[in-house]
């Protein structure tokens, strides 16, 4: 009888995946096809930024060199049947170079980032989170709900500069300019790394911290759990195994809107800070409107995204089982 519980579980959740796989394809393939049109759709092309200031003659025979004088749609489904068929995400229009080259670089210094960030979130802030939304009327767990809330009433860039200017320029703990060096890698100087994490870290643990209070104050008080302490067991215990369980996919659904932020949302701090990752290699995409750039970084964005949300969905169907085995 195990068995046959266990083959439907395991049948059921194969489906799930099948499904929800299919999903996000669809999803991702509507979303390259709107941020294709949205990119052709902004004034002027990469023929114009480049060749602008030689003459109407020169930006038509730039235009015609790189294919822009075809039609839209010819030129996504060139673009999706070489990213499908092939892997090939396209060529730099200013360098010739494949995406893929060009974008290394921002990618590992981003993604470097993001995982640090992730984890503190995950061993530090969330862990915060969930004991002052538990313990919501004691003075600590409201200093530290009003520092998050001015935290994130600030403006980002406001955040970045306020730390350049203690750590950076104040205290000289770390460079100003968090840049590797020419011809290095953020791995090769990690130094770099601190400030675009630090901030990122700042400014996503508030977030995360007024969400996650949010979440589990509004079940602190919930009948099952004053029973388990009326039981006599634990607060701790309590928040750990009776309340936090029942508030697992909620607080993976919050973790998984992180992802897309920390991948490419963080142009304002990577701007301050001059570090050279994805977010600021977006924007100087869109400026020389480089679509292939573009579409490369938005659809690493697309996929990550979908992976996140289906990821806490999964981990949403486990927890359901295991909630209504308890």
């Amino acid at each position: 009888m195990l068995k046959t519980q266990d083959a439907l579980r395991r049948s059921s959740t194969c489906r799930w995946l099948v499904q929800r796989l299919v999903r996000a394809l669809i999803q991702c393939l509507i979303a390259s096809v709107v941020l294709f049109v949205l990119i052709q759709a902004l004034p002027g092309d990469a023929a114009t930024a480049l060749e602008g200031r030689n003459g109407p003659e020169a930006v038509e025979r730039a235009r015609q060199e790189m294919g822009l004088d075809r039609p839209v749609l010819e030129r996504y489904f060139d673009w999706l049947g070489a990213l499908v068929l092939r892997g090939d995400l396209g060529n730099s229009f200013a360098t010739g170079k494949p995406v893929a080259e060009t974008i290394g670089g921002s990618l590992l210094a981003t993604l470097t980032v993001a995982v640090i960030v992730f984890v503190l979130l995950l061993t530090i802030t969330l862990p915060i989170g969930l004991v002052t939304g538990a313990n919501a009327k004691r003075r600590q767990s409201r200093i530290i709900s009003g520092v998050a809330v001015a935290i994130v009433a600030v403006p980002e860039f406001v955040v970045a500069i306020a730390f350049l200017a203690v750590l950076c320029s104040w205290l000289g703990w770390l460079p100003v300019l968090s840049v590797p060096g020419a011809g290095n890698t953020v791995w090769q100087n990690p130094i770099c790394l601190v400030m675009p994490t630090l901030i990122l870290w700042i400014i996503c643990s508030a977030a995360l911290l007024r969400r996650v209070q949010a979440l589990i104050g509004a079940h602190a008080d919930a009948a099952y759990v004053r029973e388990a302490e009326l039981a006599g067991i634990p607060r701790s215990r309590v928040l750990f195994t009776h309340l936090f369980p029942t508030m697992a996919f909620g607080i993976c659904q919050i973790l998984a809107q992180t992802v897309p932020y920390l991948l490419g949302g963080t142009v304002v701090v990577e701007t301050v800070t001059s570090f050279p990752g994805l977010g600021s290699t977006l924007v100087t995409a869109i400026g020389a409107r480089e679509s292939a750039l573009v579409m490369a970084i938005g659809m690493l964005m697309m996929v990550s995204t979908a992976l996140a949300f289906a990821v806490a969905d999964l981990l949403g169907r486990r927890q359901e089982r295991v909630v209504a085995v308890l």
